[in-house]
């Protein structure tokens, strides 16, 4: 066996001293997981705490004790046994010497990441923006703003995709476990072992995949699933009630008590739309104005901080509505429909419009960007949908295929604008 590194006793020492740095006991937990001789150093360094702790018990001065073989001088050593006798036995009482200091595994890797992101690991670091890339420990990551998004990777290739204002707990100790508390799901699971479907949880509702797609809407008195391959087994937690949810249907699972639950089969997009805001603001983002002095109803945006962006610290002031606001389970945007969005601004400045969208067969497709400026006072904003591109810069990708639209976020960036919408419209181009 290859001896320790060098610094690893110091390392053992400082940890049990509580004077190792975050980043020492991190360290350490990984030689301890991986490398045979900081084992076997480890459990050396605990016979001899141990022989010297009971002398030290005893009062028996050291310098006439029967020698104790080191595998090197320690300065200041009286200092340190008590404490690592004691937390090495009691380690070993607990579960076993490697265990006390094992970190949690890596379980998945983030591949996509848009806007703000924050991942919470277990002692509670946070992690703002974690990097394209990086591989990540059991514990929660959320979705900050509308047009974020992540897709991570467990090590099976199982990928989950969350978007919007969204948070979940992810675990794997041999099982896949996710805690969605809010927002939404995509998944593409594939087959699991027998015996250890993957878990979904959210307020109302329990899932159990064994390798499938599907979508998950997650709120706080409801759940609505989405199948799009494979199968789902769906239980509502408020009276146990459990449906399997095959391909190319959806079922809710909510708060109500008996209610019959069942799949129903998903229905057939439509390609046009038009908001409606005289019924209130439910579902949408931003301050809901009724209807006064001839004015129509309308959202006015809200100041929302942004932290991570590639301009720094921002401040937005934004509203948001899509199609699910008023019921519509599916709005399909060709990429020559016309979208058109009617507000008014009390000064000129850019405004930027986002389209949330999602592939017909289930799965986030991305966010699509297009700035305009208009005049201050009323205006209209028209362009059709091709005219949208992946990323902000004009020369990237342009929406080439039809998709659906999940949601609109309207915004100005740093720039308190009054900026308020009156409606947004989608409609297929005129037959040539």
């Amino acid at each position: 066996m290859n001896p320790p590194k060098p610094d690893t006793l110091d390392l053992l020492l400082r940890h049990a001293g509580g004077d190792a740095s975050e980043a020492e006991c991190a360290e350490l937990s990984r030689r301890l997981a991986e490398d045979p001789a900081a084992r076997a150093a480890m459990c050396d360094l605990a016979l001899e705490a141990f022989a010297v702790a009971e002398q030290a018990a005893a009062a028996v001065p050291i310098g006439l004790a029967t020698p104790i073989p080191m595998r090197r001088p320690v300065a200041d050593w009286r200092r340190w046994t008590l404490p690592i006798a004691a937390l090495l036995i009691a380690a070993a009482m607990v579960g076993g010497l490697i265990g006390r200091f094992r970190a949690d595994p890596e379980i998945v890797r983030i591949q996509e990441i848009t806007g703000e992101v924050r991942w919470t690991g277990s002692g509670g670091r946070t992690v703002e923006a974690p990097p394209m890339h990086s591989s990540l420990r059991g514990g929660a990551l959320e979705t900050l703003s509308d047009g974020a998004s992540v897709t991570v990777e467990f090590h099976d290739g199982s990928a989950l995709t969350l978007t919007g204002r969204s948070s979940a707990t992810i675990s794997d100790d041999g099982q896949k476990s996710i805690d969605l508390r809010e927002g939404s799901l995509s998944a593409d699971v594939r087959p699991q072992p027998r015996g250890k479907p993957l878990l979904i949880h959210t307020p109302t509702a329990a899932m159990e995949v064994v390798g499938t797609r599907f979508d998950v809407e997650s709120a706080s008195a409801s759940t609505r699933l989405n199948v799009n391959e494979g199968a789902v087994r769906l239980t509502r937690l408020v009276d146990g009630s459990v449906i399997e949810v095959p391909a190319d249907y959806q079922a809710v699972a909510s708060l109500v008590r008996g209610e019959k639950m069942a799949s129903v089969k998903r229905a057939q997009p439509v390609i046009a739309w038009q908001s409606d805001l005289s019924r209130g603001g439910n579902g949408m983002e931003g301050e809901w104005l009724p209807p006064a002095a001839g004015a129509p109803a309308r959202l006015k945006a809200l100041p929302r901080l942004l932290n991570k962006t590639s301009r720094g610290r921002v401040i937005i002031y934004t509203v948001g509505l899509g199609p699910s606001s008023q019921g519509l389970a599916a709005l399909q945007m060709q990429p020559d429909a016309q979208l058109k969005v009617s507000g008014a601004m009390s000064r000129s400045v850019p405004v930027e419009i986002m389209l949330n969208t999602r592939s017909p067969r289930g799965g986030f497709a991305g966010n699509f960007f297009r700035q305009a400026t208009p005049e201050a006072g009323s205006w209209q904003i028209e362009a059709p949908v091709s005219a949208f591109r992946r990323d902000r810069a004009d020369g990237d990708e342009p929406l080439r295929e039809p998709l659906n639209l999940n949601w609109i976020a309207i915004y100005t960036i740093d720039a308190d604008a009054g900026l308020e919408i009156e409606k947004a419209e989608l409609t297929q181009a005129a037959a040539p």
